[in-house]
């Protein structure tokens, strides 16, 4: 999706045409092997986490190969940095086999994940109005990079958003996400998920605590606030375990106490719902795999703990 400017419109990078940071346009910033996908797996709705939308259920969590950041701590580092996907397993499936996938292992949602669905916003798209039509609902598992125009295009057929927030410090991003050339990222990602917010979609926020990182009482604090003020109280916020991983593999995983301290100040800004999760890292931490049309393997829920 290109503007008259010939620059990108489906990410906040807004790459010039022919230089895709992601890797998944083509020299004329058209999506590049749109049907394709790295990972499929029956898994649950709560798993994204996404626990206040509805019932826990059985959704198909689907995802492909690229990414517009290279987080130092990915753990799908496999999936995410990877600049063709020709290397791993991969199917070649059209929005009507997904459904039906979907419909077969008594499914009752699609969701985007693994890899970052931002940059595939016409895959999303196509399955997504698809599963609408055949009574299906969508989750998107985001790091909240789309524009306001990808948001705007897609929202109408997006039921659930778990969307990410790793910091509110421009500076975390670019050191630890590999966000460099994204000017003013953190607003951007915050105006981005106050965009699907407006749009009437259901949003639930996640932060990966990161030791010595992204662990401080400022940051603590300051999602939580802007989540009350912007998302408003009944917002979910779900707080994960960091765990050693990729070019953080030095770091040791998140102590109890301060994700427990994190809780706590959430409920001190006022939110009613922070979950912490004390064995799950990010949703494309759990492992994926690819998997045939006729047999789609299901795990099991995380637990969740000390949800209020």
């Amino acid at each position: 999706m290109v503007n008259d400017s010939q620059h990108c419109t489906v990410c906040i990078r807004e790459c010039e045409t022919g230089h895709s940071f992601c890797q998944r346009r083509d020299e004329n910033g058209y999506l590049k092997q749109e049907n394709r996908f790295n990972a499929v797996l029956v898994d649950n709705l709560f798993d994204k986490p996404i626990m206040h939308y509805r019932e826990n259920t059985k959704v198909l969590s689907i995802g492909s190969w690229g990414c517009n950041f290279r987080c130092l701590g990915c753990q799908n580092v496999n999936l995410s940095w990877s600049v063709t996907g020709e290397n791993l397993g991969y199917m070649d499936i059209k929005p009507a086999e997904i459904v039906n996938m979907a419909l077969k292992n008594e499914c009752k949602g699609i969701c985007y994940t693994y890899n970052e669905p931002a940059i595939l916003l016409e895959t999303v798209e196509g399955i997504a109005s698809e599963a609408r039509d055949k009574g299906l609902f969508n989750v998107l598992v985001t790091n909240s990079t789309l524009t306001e125009r990808s948001v705007k295009r897609i929202s109408g057929n997006i039921d659930a958003v778990a969307a990410d927030i790793k910091s509110m410090d421009d500076d975390f991003y670019y050191d630890y996400c590999g966000a460099e050339g994204i000017p003013d990222v953190a607003e951007k990602i915050l105006h981005c998920i106050r965009s699907f917010y407006n749009t009437g979609c259901h949003v639930e926020v996640r932060t990966n605590i990161i030791p010595g990182l992204n662990e401080s009482e400022e940051t603590y604090r300051g999602i939580a606030a802007w989540i009350r003020d912007n998302l408003g109280y009944n917002t979910p916020w779900h707080i994960t375990r960091f765990f050693p991983a990729n070019k953080l593999n030095h770091i040791n995983q998140t102590a109890a106490e301060s994700m427990l301290k994190a809780q706590k100040i959430g409920f001190d800004e006022g939110l009613k719902f922070v979950h912490v999760y004390l064995d799950k890292g990010c949703d494309c931490a759990k492992k994926s795999c690819l998997v045939n049309q006729e047999e789609v393997p299901e795990t099991g829920s995380g637990h969740c703990c000390c949800n209020n």
